[in-house]
């Protein structure tokens, strides 16, 4: 992979943990400060991301090959981008959460806490899997994100099946929901970049 492609990928990356931990932080102790800065780096993300896409199209060939060889890194960018727009849905529900004052319950919390923890706790993998192309860090961020996948979706079934019995507070429900939704697309999109990191990697 190109060295200023790396570069530039790990400056993308930084920035969306960065947004990913104060997103979390705004969950935890929601203050529109927080909302705030969140979107200021969210700002910062699409910056880099636009960047990133620019120096791509900058160098590659006008022939199909060319096309061919630009493919993976724009769809990356596009995987940043969509996580940018997950953890904006995030800060999006937290705030009509803060703004009606709707509270959940201590396993909900429970639930999306540990589902942050694995999103962010694999999203900072990633520099490091961008600057060493590691198989065996791609091989422990696809298991254990496939493993946080398959407990998120429990999540979602067991506690649409308490708002069936009436144990769930309907108007947080769709909020909750949003949420867990949310933070699987930015593990799924880490995952699907991780993937085109060691593709490239095995090209080159």
């Amino acid at each position: 992979m190109d060295k200023e492609i790396r570069e530039k990928m790990v400056l993308v990356c930084q920035s969306l943990i960065k947004m990913l931990e104060v997103v979390f932080d705004g969950f935890r102790r929601p203050t529109e400060k927080s909302f705030q800065e969140a979107s200021e780096i969210k700002d910062k993300v699409l910056h880099y991301s636009s960047e990133l896409t620019s120096f791509v199209i900058s160098k590659t060939p006008l022939s199909e090959k060319g096309r061919e060889w630009a493919k993976p890194y724009l769809s990356m960018t596009s995987s940043f981008d969509r996580m940018t727009y997950n953890m904006e849905g995030i800060l999006d529900r937290l705030r009509i959460k803060a703004e009606n004052h709707i509270l959940f319950s201590d396993r909900a919390v429970k639930e999306i806490n540990d589902v942050f923890q694995e999103a962010r706790r694999l999203l900072e993998n990633l520099p490091d899997l961008i600057l060493t192309s590691n198989k065996l860090l791609a091989q422990r961020i696809e298991e254990e994100g496939k493993a946080m996948f398959k407990i998120a979706n429990g999540y979602s079934e067991e506690h649409e099946e308490r708002l069936i019995q009436g144990i769930c507070v309907p108007k947080s429900s769709p909020i909750y929901l949003g949420i867990i939704e949310s933070l699987k697309g930015v593990i799924g999109h880490t995952l699907e970049i991780s993937e085109k990191i060691i593709s490239l990697s095995q090209k080159s």
